[in-house]
């Protein structure tokens, strides 16, 4: 495959933070950022497959919406480990993100969160992710799929592989604890959702010639969110898709779920190198149940009129790669 690399030159995290936050309280009541030593983010209420977000962190971009619309690509089929390999992968790593599942081991379409963290055995020289004798994986993958027979309901479970296809948005790192920007809001107040808020202020900072792209989990703590998930492919007579209209309206399946949702999120301010990234990819699961997670596209306040609450740890990659570009 393809793999073209764009080195970034992210500012300091504390230059980070002081944009994030003005940006959040242009959108929300309260909203802070600010650099902390990240916690495990192993245990609850994250339950990512490393304690934390740095080491050599970067995000890659795979595939993309050209290999879902107007025709799904059946060739387009990914592994997690072998992405990470392209990112210059080390002898232990992690990355996370937001992308499809790998229909060619769950034999359907769903959505995926992908969560996979890796480190060689004692002793091993030389590290081959696909070989179970000289690596340990911790995947924490989550599938979010449409339930078959039934209305706007869907489940959660655990993936059964370290695949995927279609589309993927990484972000990797070495999976260390270390310094990392941790991101409150509450209450919103502006247009714009959490991640496209952040996106903004940054935006407005250093415009197209200084892209920042940053990556981690947030966590919906109170509120609701609406999400989409990807039903299985259309039958072939009902191929290609007409138009993005009928993709986006009729095709995919939209619910709400109330907190708190864990949320895997890799976003960019710009794409001056036109290498068509994604601009922002959030995926949510429900840690602890199994009927919420999916595609994040915005916060709505609860029936009893509750404040939408989030809580993120992100990190600032310092490599982009763009991988198998349709």
């Amino acid at each position: 495959m393809s793999v073209t690399a764009s080195a970034r030159n992210p500012p300091p995290l504390s230059e980070l933070a002081s944009i994030i936050a003005r940006a959040l309280q242009q959108n929300f009541a309260h909203a802070s950022a600010s650099v902390t030593q990240c916690p495990d983010l192993r245990k609850p209420p994250y339950g990512l497959a490393a304690p934390g977000l740095c080491g050599n962190p970067r995000i890659a971009d795979v595939g993309g919406q050209a290999n879902l619309f107007p025709s799904p690509n059946f060739n387009a089929k990914y592994s997690l480990l072998s992405l990470a390999r392209d990112m210059v992968s080390s002898e232990r790593g992690f990355v996370l993100g937001a992308g499809a599942a790998p229909f060619q081991d769950i034999e359907h379409n769903a959505e995926l969160a992908p969560n996979v963290a890796w480190q060689a055995r004692e002793g091993v020289r030389e590290l081959d992710l696909g070989n179970p004798d000289c690596v340990d994986i911790v995947n924490e993958t989550r599938i979010v799929e449409v339930v078959a027979g039934e209305v706007d309901s869907v489940n959660c479970r655990r993936a059964p592989s370290t695949n995927c296809a279609l589309m993927v948005n990484l972000f990797g790192s070495s999976g260390l604890p270390g310094p990392v920007l941790k991101i409150t809001a509450r209450g919103r107040t502006g247009p714009a959702n959490f991640t496209n808020a952040i996106r903004a202020g940054l935006v407005e900072a250093y415009g197209d010639s200084h892209p920042i792209s940053m990556g981690g989990v947030f966590l919906l703590k109170a509120g609701k969110a609406r999400f989409h998930v990807m039903p299985d492919f259309p039958a072939p007579e009902d191929l290609p898709f007409k138009d993005r209209r009928v993709l986006e309206q009729e095709w995919l399946r939209y619910h709400t779920c109330e907190a708190p949702v864990v949320c895997l999120t890799v976003f960019h301010s710009a794409d001056p190198e036109r290498l068509q990234l994604r601009m922002e990819h959030t995926h949510c699961f429900d840690l602890e149940g199994s009927r919420k997670g999916g595609h994040y596209h915005y916060d709505l306040e609860t029936d009893s009129g509750g404040e939408v609450e989030y809580e993120a740890y992100l990190n600032v990659a310092e490599v982009v790669y763009r991988i198998d570009r349709p």
